[in-house]
């Protein structure tokens, strides 16, 4: 068996993690991977080692193809999920090899396209889409075609079980549970002064740690918790948020009309272009509070953020909203829930302040959260849930029952 996983972007961001942790342990299980992806092919190696190839996308499809396999019935390409680039990467792919294709989503892929619309919003977005220039979709799926290359597929994934609902009914469908290396759940549940010091942050201070970029359907959801960080410190805390992703606006601007700029300036320890996707076990001792801010909408609804698996393996108490993973938590046992939608600045204070005021709690919080990561998050349990779906997925292509696979 060989899994050719095709992506929207280059392996080092979040889902192309995903896609790294996924294949390394597949290999593990003898399954032969490979990727295919826009961007540099060793962009993989912020990961580590990956123990699967990477081709970059000028390599053409049909010429993927003769390179993969001369034995073409025991492949199967897994578009990461249906968004334009790797569609147009993916589906010439599959045909070249006469291969199922499998597609994943990790989104809702409807409320992206809604947020991201700014131009005309009173026309329809599937007529839209019908005449908006191609590139506009690159990293966005085409609101028409990823409904039609679902309805193609012979397999269907999704990070989280409400992703479901976007699965055509005779498509088979399997839930791929993310999770985190065996390093995070081996930290101290406590910060390391060290670790502090290390950053320039002194031992006392009171660290949260984001690891995360922001856009546009986040945006007020992360402008929240810089908003409730220096609402604390203004009232006395010692508080300090770590920064290690991109974001498309200085937030410290608009928290400047709310008095907050010069806060935020002080507080704030952007790691972004200092530290590696490596680095994140080692930031992470430094931190003492984690938080997911955000409330249950139509974004956060279907989405599984991928920090929360890590967040919840450190020991950390952690602050998340009453929507995707959250619903599957206990407020006030391991974790503690934003339970308003939308959350705001001034909920996420009062959950930080109990956790301030109550170290017992927080320290049993952060026990309970860990030992619920020990259960459900695991590369290995994933990995081999996947094969066996692929079988599936290989087997029913081979008897003629998977929808066609069209270039």
């Amino acid at each position: 068996m060989k899994i050719v996983f095709v992506s929207y972007y280059a392996l080092d961001n979040n889902s192309g993690m995903h896609i790294f942790r996924l294949a390394n342990a597949l290999a593990a299980l003898g399954v032969e991977c490979a990727a295919y992806t826009p961007g540099d092919p060793d962009a993989a190696k912020v990961h580590g080692d990956p123990l699967f190839r990477v081709y970059d996308a000028y390599l053409p499809p049909d010429r993927l193809a003769r390179l993969l396999s001369r034995r073409r019935d025991d492949v199967i390409v897994h578009l990461w999920t249906p968004r334009e680039r790797p569609r147009r990467m993916a589906e010439p792919l599959a045909a070249a090899l006469g291969a199922p294709l499998i597609v994943h989503m990790e989104d809702n892929e409807e409320a992206i396209f809604a947020a991201n619309r700014e131009m005309f919003p009173d026309m329809d977005p599937a007529d839209e889409a019908l005449w908006l220039p191609g590139e506009y979709f690159g990293c966005r799926s085409h609101p028409v075609r990823y409904r039609e290359v679902l309805a193609r597929a012979a397999g269907y994934t999704c990070i989280i079980d409400s992703l479901l609902d976007f699965k055509p009914a005779h498509v088979p469908g399997h839930v791929i549970r993310p999770s985190c290396e065996d390093e995070i759940f081996a930290m101290p549940p406590h910060s390391l002064p060290e670790e502090k010091i290390r950053l320039g942050i002194t031992p006392e201070s009171l660290v949260i740690f984001y690891p995360g970029g922001m856009h546009i359907n986040n945006y007020q959801e992360i402008y929240d918790l810089y908003e409730a960080v220096c609402m604390l410190r203004q009232a006395g805390l010692p508080m300090r948020i770590i920064k290690f992703g991109r974001y498309g606006e200085d937030l410290s601007a608009p928290l400047d009309s709310q008095g907050l700029g010069d806060c935020l300036r002080e507080c704030l320890v952007d790691l972004t272009d200092t530290a590696k996707q490596s680095d994140i076990p080692r930031i992470m001792r430094a931190a003492d509070y984690l938080v997911q801010p955000g409330g249950d909408n139509a974004f956060n609804h279907y989405r599984f953020p991928c920090k929360l698996p890590m967040f919840l393996a450190s020991g950390r108490p952690v602050i998340l909203p009453e929507s995707n993973l959250g619903l599957l938590l206990t407020h006030g046992r391991n974790c503690l829930l934003l339970q308003n939608s939308p959350a705001s600045s001034t909920e996420i204070c009062a959950l930080l302040m109990l956790l301030i005021r109550n170290p017992r709690l927080a320290s049993e919080i952060g026990a309970a959260g860990r030992e619920f990561a020990r259960e459900y998050f695991s590369w290995d349990k994933t990995a081999w849930n996947l094969r066996a779906f692929y079988r599936e997925v290989l087997e029913r292509h081979k008897r003629g029952a998977s929808g066609a696979t069209v270039a």
